[in-house]
């Protein structure tokens, strides 16, 4: 069967709305004089939940290790060489996301170099960067990812319940990452947006490719 693809416009179109919206919120946290009031409001209520429902603790620490490099990188290494045979536009994406997502994530990280949350009591203690959330960020480009791939190329019914499956663990990393205390809310947004500007562009240049080179 044909595979249907959104047009390169289109996921330009969608990635430039997500590039000017992270671009604006980078700009709102670097001008911001101290923790904004929606960061530091929303990040104390997490923090008396997780301490009142400590079973969420070890949730957050499975989606922390899920989200790491160490795990992520070779579940992405193994998902292009299995589509790399006969689909390898997929692969090129796949590759092109996970490759790319962690370049930005390292290289934002370093230019914004925000100080990351400190808690009396806290889960865990960091010292890298906050801003924006890799983790975050790697649920985008690495378990969204996976679950598109798994949407367009499994057969029903099986496709429907890997990628929704998929899809949903990569976005709740992001708040897995706020509970645990070691991100403010807007750097678990920032991580959506850039990673989700980044998976669409790089859409839009393997669909535009494509299509200029042909199908095969």
């Amino acid at each position: 069967m044909k595979q249907r693809h959104p047009s390169p416009l289109t996921l330009a179109g969608v990635a430039g709305v997500l590039w000017a919206s992270a671009a604006l919120l980078t700009a709102f946290v670097v001008g911001a004089a101290g923790t904004p009031a929606m960061d530091a409001t929303v990040s104390g209520g997490l923090d008396v939940f997780a301490h009142a429902n400590g079973w969420i603790v070890p949730l957050a620490r499975f989606f922390a290790l899920m989200g790491s490099g160490l795990v992520l990188f070779p579940i992405t290494v193994a998902v292009v060489l299995v589509l790399l045979r006969q689909h390898p536009w997929w692969a090129a994406w796949v590759a092109a996301c996970g490759l790319g997502g962690l370049l930005i994530s390292q290289t934002v990280k370093r230019a914004v170099d925000r100080q990351r949350p400190q808690w009396p009591d806290p889960f865990e203690t960091l010292d890298s960067a906050s801003f924006p959330s890799g983790h975050s960020m790697a649920g985008i480009y690495g378990w969204v990812v996976f679950g598109v791939v798994a949407l367009c190329l499994l057969s029903p019914p099986w496709n429907r319940a890997a990628g929704i499956g998929l899809i949903t663990f990569g976005v709740m990393m992001g708040p897995s990452r706020a509970l645990l205390g070691v991100h403010w809310p807007t750097d678990v947004l920032a991580g959506w947006l850039f990673a989700g500007a980044w998976v669409m562009t790089a859409g839009a240049v393997i669909v535009w490719w494509r299509s200029r080179v042909g199908p095969d």
